[in-house]
């Protein structure tokens, strides 16, 4: 692989250009000033090719003289042009009587959708088109996420894909039947998991049929995948039929969340992206979905769009698909602020990657699972991580650091939330996990109890009725808000080793002492596997009252700190939203990251910090580190850093 078109080693990103036939000089002038500012020579062309019309080709070829002519109109600059090929199965194609007639794909509820990759006369249009685009020599060629086996429901029950669900399953079964079968099996079962494997292999071999057409021409062209969503867990096999022989495998996650609601989602958002190149991180060059789509201010800001690059690279991903950046849509110019954006930071990525490659992620872990055991073809589409998690509810929102990790044995601070995280993982994935330090919400605990796992948490944990209205520690006093409702646990002590921490109370009235006590409400327990193991009644599910506020953030702090044993607890101070992600370096220092996820202004950053600090440092547009005022007292760090609404602060901890 052309190291200067994709590397491990370096920020890759890749800008994809709208089709615009009749406007290629533009575009070529668009393209050539978009990489002058930015330092980013390589501009993806967008090309529409599910096939429309007929004869289908007609319309290709109409796609490859627009490519063409820009192609010569960027001659003697800068800008490296490859292609997109952004939908050749096609997301939603319209195939109506004026389309080739081969095989349609069917899906789950029987409809007649796109045109099937097994069909013979798709296949040879698939492999034709993309000869035509390889002669070109593009310098990558990139399959957009339409090459899935979803649109947006399961496929493919056509004919071809019946018969051969009938070889493989030992019967003959009609169209209907075949449907019936995989609807009605259960996860497991024989005829969800053959779906499941042509599934697979019908994307795969698009992916290795156009491997196939570009070797054709010159096996040295670099070519890559964008993950689909559904198909979390598969796609690093369909990178890897894309890249040519001797080339590593490229893979655009999908951690998009296009037409943003809102600064609250940004905490899931980064939880898919760790999940994502976790899983992944075997592949070499990763890239963020940067997710302008539809291509505008009003779906994603360039400020977010920027933070969610930051954090993106602070996970992990070394590059990002970029949309329209500098280019025109429909005869509208996108607008200029992405490309100042971009422009203002060209040196600041490539030192924000090169730090964070010499360092290790840290933060408190939540726990995924790569075998999600109830996916399911048609019913379940489970993600790695539950969103709704300790990260995504909690810490994302109280500046407490946070990383997703598969790793069960770790030595770190894990967190699970919920009764699906923790039926994601058999009993000797859990006893592992009861084995190291592990924080428990109150539907986690439930579960555990029902599968048994009582004696290493050293209480019980029941949803039954019982009344409550307030949580107090029992050491300092201070009050918690808590709302009584079905999912709170009622906690029993099993083991004289336990430590309450606080206790779920009742008062009569409004207004009045917290005096009747109901039950546990955090216990803490060293078990014989020699855990330490931390169990809240309160769960991911509480009103948001109980949430967010000072005295849960402090209890969740001090919890935290018990279970990590004196290990640094890091966290953001400032009494509103922020979001942290940590990394230790090689050097010792501490990287931190800090998004301000509330709409308030701050003067300066205050963040929990174990340990004598001698200089605290920021990250400038310039990629160079600049040194910042700050003071240190009581574990605290004060940082004269001023930060607005989804801004965000890169700091060297020394």
């Amino acid at each position: 692989m052309d190291s200067s078109v994709c590397s491990p080693d370096k920020m890759n990103f890749y800008n994809i250009f709208p089709y615009s036939p009749g406007e290629e000089e533009l575009l070529a002038q668009e393209a050539i000033e978009y990489v002058e500012r930015t330092g980013n020579e390589i501009i993806l062309y967008c090309m529409t090719l599910h096939p429309q019309g007929f004869p289908a080709m007609k319309k290709a070829e109409q796609y490859l003289a627009s490519y063409r002519k820009l192609k010569a109109a960027l001659t003697g600059s800068k800008v490296r042009l490859g292609v997109l090929f952004q939908a050749i199965l096609g997301h939603w194609p319209r195939v109506d009587k004026d389309e080739e007639q081969w095989t349609r794909t069917v899906d789950s509820n029987g409809r007649e959708v796109r045109f099937c990759p097994l069909d013979g006369n798709f296949r040879k249009y698939i492999y034709d088109v993309t000869v035509m685009f390889a002669k070109e020599a593009p310098v990558l060629i990139l399959g957009d996420d339409d090459i899935r086996a979803f649109s947006p429901y399961p496929e493919c029950f056509c004919p071809i894909h019946t018969a051969e669900f009938s070889k493989r399953m030992g019967r003959n079964y009609t169209q209907e039947e075949y449907i019936k079968a995989v609807n009605d099996s259960a996860a497991g079962d024989k005829a969800a998991e053959v779906f499941n494997a042509m599934q697979r292999e019908m994307v795969d071999g698009v992916a290795a049929l156009i491997r196939k057409a570009i070797d054709s021409v010159d096996p040295s062209i670099p070519a890559g995948s964008c993950m689909p969503c559904w198909e979390y867990l598969f796609n690093g096999s369909t990178a890897a039929s894309f890249a040519a022989a001797g080339q590593p495998p490229l893979m655009r996650v999908c951690n998009s969340d296009y037409n943003e609601d809102g600064v609250n989602i940004f905490p899931e958002v980064v939880v898919r992206t760790q999940a994502l190149y976790q899983l992944h991180k075997n592949i070499p060059v990763l890239l963020d979905e940067s997710d302008t789509c539809p291509h505008n201010l009003y779906s994603r800001s360039a400020t977010s769009m920027t933070a969610k690059l930051v954090t993106s690279i602070m996970s992990g991903l070394n590059g990002a698909k970029l949309w329209f950046v500098n280019a025109h849509k429909n005869g509208v110019a996108i607008h200029r602020r992405y490309t100042d954006f971009l422009a203002a930071r060209k040196k600041f990525f490539p030192e924000l990657l090169r730090t964070v490659r010499q360092s290790s992620i840290s933060g408190v872990s939540i726990p995924a699972s790569s075998r999600c055991p109830a996916w399911h073809p048609v019913h379940n589409w489970q993600f790695m991580v539950p969103l709704k998690s300790w990260a995504g509810t909690m810490f994302g929102t109280l500046g407490i650091p946070f990383n997703v990790t598969y790793d069960l044995a770790g030595k770190q601070v894990y967190a699970l939330a919920g009764s699906e995280a923790v039926n994601m993982f058999d009993d000797d994935e859990l006893k592992t996990l009861l084995s190291g330090k592990l924080l428990l919400d109150g539907a986690a605990a439930a579960e555990l109890s029902r599968r048994g796992f009582d004696e290493y948490m050293g209480i019980s944990a029941e949803k039954k009725e019982f009344r409550f209205n307030g949580e107090k520690n029992c050491i300092s006093g201070q009050n918690y808000p808590i709302k009584k409702d079905g999912d709170t646990p009622f906690i029993t002590v099993k083991n004289s080793g336990v430590k309450v921490m606080t206790e779920l109370q009742y008062s009569p009235y409004s207004g009045s002492p917290l005096t009747e006590k109901a039950a546990p409400g955090t216990t803490f327990f060293r078990n014989a596997l020699g855990g330490h193991i931390c169990v809240t009644a309160f769960h991911m599910d509480e009103f948001a009252l109980s949430r967010w506020n000072e005295p849960r953030k402090a209890w969740l702090l001090e919890i935290l700190a018990m279970l990590a044993d004196g290990e640094n607890i890091c966290a953001v101070l400032n009494e509103q939203k922020y979001l942290m992600l940590t990394r230790e370096a090689d050097d010792g220092s501490t990287l931190a990251v800090v998004v301000n996820t509330g709409f308030d202004y701050d003067a300066g950053i205050r963040i929990k910090y174990a340990g004598n600090v001698e200089k605290v440092e920021n990250l400038a547009n310039s990629g160079q580190w600049e040194p910042l005022n700050f003071t240190a007292a009581d574990g605290t760090i004060t940082v004269a850093k001023s930060m607005m609404c989804y801004e965000y602060a890169v700091l060297r901890i020394s």
